[in-house]
């Protein structure tokens, strides 16, 4: 404030020192031309009129008082001067409104950088639940993988044992082939050493396989010869009961087992083969029933055996 009163102070004084200057003066031979003493009068003049000379009216100023030790000035407030002190004013104002702004701009600053950091966290943290959900994922597949190598194995071991089932069967069939050749052999022999009591022998098996059929212990406790690779229970069954049987299934339960074909190899006897026939339906309870007291329409034996799967109270 005492720097802004000495101005003021210095700028009276200039003024005062070149007060005696008049329109006279002005337009006395000089650089300065009419219409620049015409904008220092204060006037604005017209290019197209004559010149008005006016000579400017002095104003006082200032009044200093010698008499304290202290200058004090009395100094008259100019347009000049409230403007400039306005123009300090509204400085200020944009100086404080600089201020707000700035600590706005600091406060949204430092939200800014909480809410970057927060989300920073978020997602680092995000990443490492990521990560651990993908070292989880990897240990599933490393623990499937040693699942399907273990299935593998299994599948080989299997293959394995299939392939010894096989050579054992085909050894079977082997034997079995020998078995029916040497018999055939023998049965020629007999034939032509039985050549000349060939009806006695006809009658008297005729005879035998009519009590064979109906004669239960014959019947169940029979070796069999049985080897099929792709065949229907009826048909198995039709091969393994003696002739003159009839075979009749009744699968009410799943009727896709009239058309199911299994693979079946035995040598035991009959009612063994047939049980082990019926047990190896895993998804069904499969029965058989024998009907030894039947006949046919001319009164002769004709025995029937049920493969079924309805359930028996």
């Amino acid at each position: 404030m005492k720097r802004t009163l000495i101005s003021i102070a210095v700028l009276a004084i200039s003024q005062a020192a070149f007060a005696d200057y008049s329109d006279a003066y002005l337009s006395g031979p000089s650089a300065v031309s009419p219409f620049d003493r015409a904008y220092e009068a204060g006037l604005a003049q017209d290019m197209h009129q004559p010149v008005d000379y006016r000579q400017t009216k002095p104003v006082p100023v200032a009044v200093i008082d010698l008499s304290m030790d202290d200058a004090v000035f009395v100094v008259e407030e100019t347009e000049t001067e409230r403007r400039y002190k306005a123009t300090l004013a509204e400085l200020e104002e944009n100086r404080k409104a600089l201020a707000i702004s700035r600590k706005e701009a600091e406060l949204k600053l430092q939200n800014a950088h909480a809410s970057a950091t927060q989300a920073a966290e978020n997602r680092l943290h995000a990443l490492i639940q990521q990560q651990e959900s993908i070292e989880q994922q990897r240990a599933d597949i490393e623990q499937q993988r040693a699942a399907i190598r273990a299935q593998e194995q299994r599948v080989a071991q299997a293959l394995q044992l299939n392939e010894i089932a096989r050579q054992d069967a085909e050894r079977m069939k082997t034997e079995q082939l020998i078995d029916i050749a040497q018999v055939q052999i023998e049965s020629e022999q007999i034939l032509m050493m039985a050549e000349d009591s060939a009806v006695a022998i006809e009658t008297a098996a005729r005879t035998r396989v009519a009590l064979e059929r109906v004669d239960p212990v014959v019947v169940m406790s029979e070796p069999v010869k049985a080897e099929y690779n792709a065949a229907t229970l009826q048909e198995i069954v039709s091969g393994i009961m003696p002739v003159g049987w009839r075979v009749k299934t009744d699968f009410s339960e799943k009727p896709e087992l009239e058309s199911r074909r299994y693979q079946f190899v035995s040598t035991d006897p009959r009612d063994l083969a047939l049980r082990r026939l019926t047990s190896s339906v895993r998804d069904a309870k499969v029965r058989f029933s024998y009907f030894w007291d039947l006949t046919d329409e001319q009164g002769n034996p004709s025995p029937m055996i049920l493969i079924t799967d309805r359930k028996y109270n």
